[in-house]
């Protein structure tokens, strides 16, 4: 139970950190019952039955309670309620409402595995559509029923007449009949005994009593004593039907494991159909590609685009750019995936691959009643990692809480590390030169979050492939600090400073140019080399 409960807590720390708590709340709506993200089993084999149900249009099963106290009493031949009876009667029905659809594929092929057998109709016909006991069909049962309805006809004749008395009259908040604590009353001010003889049942809000009369007691003796040998008859069939279902119980087994599935691709379809999002699951590799994703905690955002095929994205650029969301954006998607839960993107031109964990370090971790720093915080969860394998990680701000020339040489060995591991990992960070010392990598992806020189504001996209700057004097204008600050700031700064930060950002990108050109000039020579030979093959033919 323990082990469960961390697995939870974690995952909805996950979901907390990538801003997708109300996305998966919403998700969870659409469950007809209480169930992991997780499904259990074949993702490809899920993935084939969601698709297959994705394209047909159907109705939403019932809410559905859990079958495991109701197997339980079947066990022990216990004696089940008509709730609980229900609950199997909403299934088979919802489950022969596919059947009779006469479906094809492989959705088709699945129903025609149900077959209800002839003594649960039994059970099933004496339950309305809203879950009522059919008493039509006992003959002793409407005959009491009919009784009890003449007994409430004669009680609201005695009312009736009682409101029209002029002795009363002068006693009456109002002329109706009201249904308090199960018993018929009137709602009458102080003084009423004078002229009414009854048992108080209770005080309306503004101080007047609510009176059962006397004169009502016979009928309602009558009616409790019907309701008796209802519920004797009532329970009788309870044992009856328990009985029945006692020999089903393989057959109910069977309808509950397969509803929890049905009930896990339904709500990914008709979630996805709600919000006019796309299905997609994880591939079987570790490349991200993202087209036109968006954010499901963002409204009127910018797609996304990028293409994470190596091991490390390092993100840089300018400050409140969308850094931090496309960490986050990399990071849901790839958790999304993973429990095929609906998204926007362009799943087709899309690709997501499979990680068996996803971590995120995005929050400052500094805890005072622990006595632990910013940095130390960070080297805990990092420690953390390296317990991981195949993962995707997200780190946010990587030089958080440090010296920023000695975390450089720090996180450079720790990446360097991490992806010996097997790790994936994407960075957003303002230290240029470990931007730098990463740069010359193969297996690292630059990527840079754009500013608008003209109009002084970011623009909320990213290109790869360049080291970006923090713009952060512009930043700080921007967000109200005054002119004259900003100015002095970029004096103490120095031109030197800000020469050196451009020349590292302009030396990478001529550095990863230098390295795409010869590549090409490579690819080049390799197909110059190849053509050759094909010549000199032919001129020894020929």
């Amino acid at each position: 139970m323990r082990v469960e409960n961390s697995k939870k807590s974690k995952l909805e720390l996950l979901i907390t950190q990538l801003d997708l708590e109300q996305h998966i709340e919403e998700f969870r709506t659409f469950f007809a019952r209480e169930s992991s993200l997780y499904i259990e089993g074949d993702q490809e084999l899920h993935f084939r039955y969601i698709q297959a149900l994705d394209k047909l249009e159907f109705k939403a099963p019932p809410k559905i309670s859990d079958f495991f106290t109701i197997k339980s009493h079947l066990k022990k031949s216990g004696v089940l309620n008509f709730e609980q009876v229900f609950e199997i009667v909403k299934v088979v029905r919802y489950f022969r409402y596919f059947k009779n659809r006469n479906l094809d594929g492989i959705i088709g092929e699945w129903m025609s595995k149900f077959d209800i057998a002839e003594k649960f109709t039994e059970v099933e016909k004496y339950f309305t559509s809203d879950g009522k006991f059919e008493e039509n069909l006992d003959e002793n049962l409407f005959g009491l029923s009919m009784r009890i309805k003449e007994h409430r006809n004669t009680m609201s004749s005695s009312l009736r007449r009682m409101m029209s008395s002029s002795k009363l009259s002068g006693y009456l908040v109002d002329t109706q009949v009201h249904f308090v604590n199960n018993e018929d009353c009137l709602l009458v001010r102080g003084g009423f005994n004078h002229v009414l003889k009854g048992a108080v049942v209770g005080r309306s809000t503004s101080g007047f009593f609510y009176v059962s009369p006397d004169s009502i007691l016979k009928s309602k003796e009558q009616i409790r004593y019907i309701e008796q040998e209802r519920e004797t008859i009532f329970y009788e069939y309870a044992k009856e039907f328990s009985s029945k279902l006692h020999e089903l119980q393989a057959f109910i087994g069977f309808i509950d494991k397969e509803f929890d599935k049905f009930d896990n691709y339904q709500a990914r379809v008709l979630f996805a159909k709600s919000k006019n999002m796309q299905l997609i699951k994880s591939k079987n590799d570790s490349k991200i590609i993202l087209k036109n994703f968006i954010h499901p905690a963002l409204s009127n955002a910018k797609p996304i685009n990028v293409d994470f095929s190596k091991n490390i994205l390092m993100i840089t650029g300018v400050n409140a750019g969308g850094k931090t969301m496309l960490l986050k954006s990399i990071l849901a998607s790839s958790f999304m995936a993973k429990y095929i839960i609906p998204m926007k993107l362009d799943d087709v031109n899309s690709h997501i691959g499979s990680f068996k964990s996803v971590l995120a370090i995005i929050d400052d971790p500094q805890n005072v009643k622990n006595d632990i720093s910013t940095f130390a915080g960070r080297m805990q969860e990092f420690s953390r990692i390296f317990e991981h394998k195949s993962a995707l990680v997200g780190v946010d701000e990587i030089e958080l809480g440090t010296d920023s020339d000695e975390a450089a040489a720090l996180f450079k060995v720790i990446l360097d590390d991490l992806i010996k591991r097997g790790q994936k990992v994407v960075v957003t960070t303002h230290h240029k030169r470990l931007a730098a010392l990463m740069a010359d990598r193969d297996d690292v992806e630059l990527m840079a979050a754009l500013y608008d020189e003209e109009h002084r504001k970011p623009t909320y996209e990213f290109m790869q492939g360049i080291i970006g700057k923090s713009y952060a004097f512009e930043t700080a204008a921007r967000y109200g600090i005054n002119n004259s600050i900003v100015k002095e700031a970029k004096a103490v700064y120095g031109d030197n400073s800000e020469k050196l930060s451009l020349l590292i950002e302009r030396g990478s990108q001529l550095e990863r140019e230098l390295k795409q050109k010869h590549k090409k000039v490579d690819e080049k020579l390799e197909d110059l080399r190849l053509k050759e030979l094909t010549l000199k093959e032919t001129k020894e033919a020929n």
